[in-house]
């Protein structure tokens, strides 16, 4: 029965994620393929699967596990936040990893853009537990101002280390 309780919770997620994706019109990536590039030939930065929420896409990712990041909230307010980090396999699996980490954090380019010049980086508290899921994490952050924001992400007890780079804005 427990078997069958999480593997129900896993399907509803991705079944979650991807109805998000569908109608908002974006074209949804089959496991294994590459992520949606946009014209340019650059990853596409943001889905945006409705009004009320978000699912992020990694900027840049390295190895071999397939991240991606979603909230309630879009654009993400100052303040506290609640994200949700998916970790899976090239064929869509869930990853049961333990030792995975993040850090937010705002350059110091983007900082003097916002008349904050010669502060350097900035960095947001964040705070990481393991979800419900396997292969699921809950990070609260509290972000202390607008801007654009990016938050790294590494899965390091996985059969292949992996990492992964999002961008998040901020109103």
């Amino acid at each position: 029965m427990k078997f069958s309780k999480r593997i129900l919770i896993v399907l509803s997620g991705a079944g979650l994620l991807l109805l998000g994706a569908c109608s908002s019109g974006q074209q949804t990536a089959s496991p294994g393929s590459s992520p949606a590039a946009s014209p340019s030939g650059s990853m596409s930065k943001m889905e945006q699967p409705n009004q009320g929420g978000q699912s992020l896409k990694p900027v840049s990712q390295t190895g071999e596990a397939q991240m991606t990041l979603s909230s309630t909230a879009n654009p993400l307010p100052q303040g506290k936040n609640t994200l949700m980090l998916t970790v899976m396999d090239a064929q869509g699996q869930s990853i049961a990893a333990k030792d995975v980490q993040v850090a937010i954090s705002m350059s110091a380019k983007e900082m003097d853009a916002m008349g904050m010049k010669g502060m350097g980086e900035g960095s947001a508290k964040t705070t990481m537990k393991p979800a419900a899921a396997p292969g699921q994490f809950e990070v609260a952050t509290s972000l202390p101002f607008g801007g654009n924001w990016e938050l790294k992400a590494e899965v390091k007890d996985a059969k292949s280390p992996a990492s992964a780079v999002f961008k998040l804005a901020v109103k």
